[in-house]
């Protein structure tokens, strides 16, 4: 069973922490992520910095500002997760925009998130039917999670096709 399947079978409440990859120094990213652990998260959500985070809001559009001002790409943050797995026990799943991640190469991101031993992804503006046809498999041959988000907006019927 994953890290993060055993965190919601845990049965008990769970603490997500997000912060965001290179901020607010570069090297920052796995001392706070040790600290939140540390101060009792249970899982790591970890923004990958982005030009034009939209859909976040001033907080997190600032701090991955600052990020990739710091120098963050996607390569730098697989560098600097290479031995995560040391240090932190907890789950850690990425957040973050589609296009850096195709820039990147889809297959290539999730084979080098596995190996960073990362458990799931949080991709909002991957829709679910392009899910569905081109990426799952791909998600599921790296043995990653793949998180959909739910908003008051998401109907009842799209929240069942994404239980499993």
């Amino acid at each position: 069973m994953s890290r993060l399947s055993e965190a919601f079978k845990s049965g008990k409440k769970i603490l997500n922490i997000y912060c965001t990859a290179g901020y607010p120094k570069l090297d920052s990213t796995l001392p706070v992520m040790k600290a939140l652990q540390d101060s009792g998260a249970d899982i790591i959500e970890l923004g990958m910095p982005y030009s034009d985070p939209l859909a976040d809001g001033e907080t997190i559009q600032k701090s991955s500002a600052i990020a990739l001002a710091n120098g963050m790409t996607i390569h730098v943050l697989f560098e600097q997760l290479t031995d995560m797995r040391q240090q932190i026990s907890i789950p850690v799943v990425l957040m973050g925009y589609m296009n850096p991640v195709l820039q990147y190469g889809f297959e290539q991101f999730c084979a080098d998130a596995a190996k960073a031993g990362i458990d799931g992804l949080i991709l909002p503006d991957l829709p679910q039917h392009e899910f569905e046809k081109t990426y799952k498999a791909i998600i599921e041959k790296y043995n990653l999670n793949f998180v959909f988000l739910v908003t008051p907006e998401t109907s009842e019927e799209r929240v069942k096709n994404w239980i499993t």
